[in-house]
């Protein structure tokens, strides 16, 4: 029963966070959203920030789990390398670029959290490079150092305030900085 109650408030603070961002929901809204109150969300969550992260896990879970199942496949690297960006991609549109802005701007901690399962994911882009690098589908690279060149322009360039900064939306910053590293690492194929 608590395990309901809670995915119910983080659904609905989902959507509204969604809507409005993190910094113009309030909790008496959420609690009038649910049919609750105040007192009853602060029962389940310590408070906002604590519900926010709730609403952000569910999105980091779903994109482990999606890499754990996608290092499970022995095919083509550069082929999972890209269907789990894609993946990734798809699971982060879910978070509004306002919310993550809002994230970014007004809880810090919480950031700081994204960034940091956002620098984990380096192994696995390491492991996909290495396996690409032993079937001759990119250069002659060192793997960990393009991992971790790719994974620190992410960390610096798929933020809210860079794209905002250069006019775009977070997803074109996102599959331009992909499309720039696959095409530059592909082997020279000969004609």
């Amino acid at each position: 029963m608590e395990d309901m109650v809670k995915g119910r408030i983080v659904k609905e603070a989902a959507e509204l966070f969604h809507t409005k961002g993190y910094r113009s929901v309030t909790l008496s809204e959420l609690a009038a959203r649910l049919g609750m109150s105040k007192k009853t969300l602060y029962l389940y969550f310590s408070g906002k920030e604590e519900i926010a992260e709730a609403v952000l896990g569910l999105t980091m879970n779903a994109i482990a789990g999606s890499i754990t199942e996608q290092l499970k496949r022995e095919d083509d690297p550069l082929g999972v390398l890209r269907k789990t960006f894609y993946g990734i991609k798809g699971e982060l549109v879910k978070l509004h670029p306002i919310f993550l802005e809002d994230i970014q701007k007004f809880a810090p901690g919480l950031w700081e959290r994204l960034e940091q399962f956002r620098a984990r994911q380096l192994v696995f882009i390491e492991e996909l490079l290495t396996r690409a690098k032993q079937a001759g589908q990119i250069r002659d690279v060192h793997p960990r150092l393009v991992a971790a060149m790719m994974m620190d322009s992410i960390q610096r360039m798929v933020r809210p305030d860079f794209a905002a900064k250069h006019g775009v939306a977070i997803p074109e910053v996102a599959d331009t900085l992909f499309l720039l590293f696959l095409e530059g690492l592909r082997a020279n194929r000969k004609p």
